[in-house]
């Protein structure tokens, strides 16, 4: 049984956010392969816990600041006191979505963020 080393929960956020989850695992937290651990089980920090640190330290800048960006992927800005995202593919936007209410914005951008880290800790 191999050893999993404990970080400290903001280190952890930092890397979910923005950095490589599979490979903070299997190079700084001891597991040699994730194929035989759930990221709940490496990773000790929750949905909240990830939120709570997003409304200290901001969230992660998106590539695009513009609803007319053509980068691909998730993007998200807030403009005039409202949260707007959508993913961009291949030319196309879709699932576009607007908040009025910060906190539900800001509680989708960060579970998205964190389903795309491929974690499964959403």
């Amino acid at each position: 049984m191999e050893a999993i080393v404990l970080v400290e929960k903001e280190t952890q956020i930092k890397i979910l956010l923005y950095g490589d989850p599979l490979g903070f695992a299997c190079e700084t937290l001891g597991v040699k392969n994730m194929i035989y651990h759930n990221y709940s089980e490496v990773f000790t920090v929750s949905e909240e816990e990830v939120y709570e640190y997003t409304l200290i330290h901001g969230i992660p800048q998106s590539e695009s600041s513009s609803k007319d960006s053509l980068a691909e992927g998730f993007h998200y800005f807030k403009e005039e006191g409202k949260w707007y995202t959508f993913f961009r593919e291949r030319g196309y936007k879709y699932n576009e979505k607007n908040f009025d209410d910060d906190e539900l914005g800001r509680k989708y951008i960060v579970r998205t963020l964190l389903q795309l880290a491929g974690t499964g800790l959403y």
